[in-house]
């Protein structure tokens, strides 16, 4: 007797992931589609102010600003402006923190000075530093650092006093000791919202240290974007603003993607 086997296949049962994905991306390549085109008909329609370029010359200075030295070491030169700020702040902004999230006292004699600095508008602090310690990329980076201090600051503090009820039960019920629970108990559950915290705080060192470059003509992309502004080569700006804006996706991109390995537990919880 001849036995015949016939194959089934679930339609898009192995390339429902790719599928999905693929999805995903028209879905975003859609949005920015959408977005040029709305530019251009408001560029054509003449509802633009005179000075602003079409999505074609933006596209053109975009091409030929990559090809150029100046323009990297631009980029080389507010990357570590932002970095600086934003490495320092992440260091201090976790220690001070957890130190107030786990210490009760410590966290009603400060409350006030931390919400106050969270609401304080660190670019009006800008004269005075500059004033200070004058324009160079000590004041740029201490600018980053002032404001990507406190949204690490925050989510240290709400990170470390976030704390399920039934983990808090057992480590009352088995003793556990205060250092033990620090590094087993406090340190993990704060972890998530310290993730959030820094990325966050990396997007705005971005925008810090491209805006402190405006103002105040510190080397940088900052500094590109008025030299453009100047000359009158708008589209040059605008590429230089784009390109900055993208620095800053790509980077909350990787710490996103660095925080979806490294705290993949909380992934799976959620």
């Amino acid at each position: 007797m001849t036995t015949f086997t016939i194959p089934i296949t679930v339609p898009g049962a192995k390339s429902r992931g790719l599928s999905r994905r693929a999805r995903l991306i028209l879905s975003r390549l859609l949005v920015l589609v959408v977005l040029a085109g709305t530019w251009q008909l408001l560029y054509w329609s003449g509802a633009l102010p005179e000075v602003a370029p079409d999505i074609g010359q933006i596209v053109t200075a975009l091409a030929a600003v990559l090809l150029s030295a100046a323009f990297w070491v631009a980029v080389g030169q507010t990357l570590f402006g932002a970095f600086s700020g934003w490495g320092i702040a992440a260091v201090v902004g976790v220690v001070l923190g957890v130190a107030i999230g786990t210490n009760g006292f410590l966290s009603r004699s400060v409350g006030v000075v931390v919400e106050f600095g969270r609401s304080f508008p660190m670019l009006a602090l800008m004269p005075v530093i500059v004033l200070v310690i004058g324009v160079n990329a000590r004041m740029e980076i201490l600018m980053v650092f002032l404001s990507c201090l406190w949204p690490i600051l925050i989510q240290a503090i709400a990170g470390s006093r976030r704390q399920d009820q039934a983990v808090a039960d057992t480590v009352a019920v088995f003793r556990i000791s205060p250092l033990r629970r620090f590094w087993r108990v406090t340190v993990p559950g704060a972890l998530p919202l310290i993730s959030t915290g820094l990325r966050i705080a990396a997007s705005i060192s971005i925008l810090v240290a491209v805006g402190v470059g405006v103002l105040s003509q510190t080397p940088g992309l900052g500094r590109q974007i008025t030299m453009a502004q100047e000359a009158s080569r708008w589209d040059v700006a605008f590429a230089y603003i784009i390109f900055a804006g993208l620095v800053g996706w790509a980077l909350n991109s990787a710490i996103a993607a660095v925080e979806s390995r490294a705290l993949k537990w909380n992934r799976q919880e959620a």
